[in-house]
Order: structure tokens, then sequence, then C-alpha cells
């Protein structure tokens, strides 16, 4: 599965999507991965994304990723 363009916006709602199907601790640190290669990407190649939106979109996955973690130490610590 990939982003369906390589504009920033479409890429983006991409990372949500792979940051919301983490199930593991492996797969959330691949989406950190993820995250922050998305931010050197586009700071450096995209001019259309000024340093301060990088940062905004960065922010924002990075609170979805560590959500997604929470939420999975929990479900882990506390089986069904």
């Amino acid at each position: 599965m990939a982003a369906s363009s390589k504009h920033y916006g479409d890429v983006v709602n991409w990372i949500e999507k792979v940051i919301d199907s983490c199930e593991t601790p492996l797969q959330e640190l691949t989406a950190r991965r993820l995250v922050r290669l998305f931010e050197s990407q586009y700071q450096n190649i995209d001019r259309e994304l000024d340093w301060s939106l990088s940062r905004k979109l960065r922010m924002s996955l990075d609170s979805k990723v560590y959500s997604r973690m929470d939420r999975l130490t929990e479900k882990l610590s506390n089986p069904e």
C-alpha cells in the first residue's frame, strides 16, 4: 500500500492510515520512522511545504503515533 500521489496531503493521509493499522510495538516504531522520513523528504524537496507547515504536520503525526502506542501498551498490559 502506498500514498495515492506524492502531494504531501495524500502522503499525510496515508501515514495516518499506517499509524491506525499498527498493532505491535515494532509496527509503531516503523510508523515513527515513516513520520521522520516524511518530514525530511518534504522539507528538502517540496518547496510547496514550508518549514512551519512541515513542523505542524510532523507534530500532528507524532501525536497520533504516541496515542496509538498508548492504546497498544494498554491493550498488551490488560489482555481480554
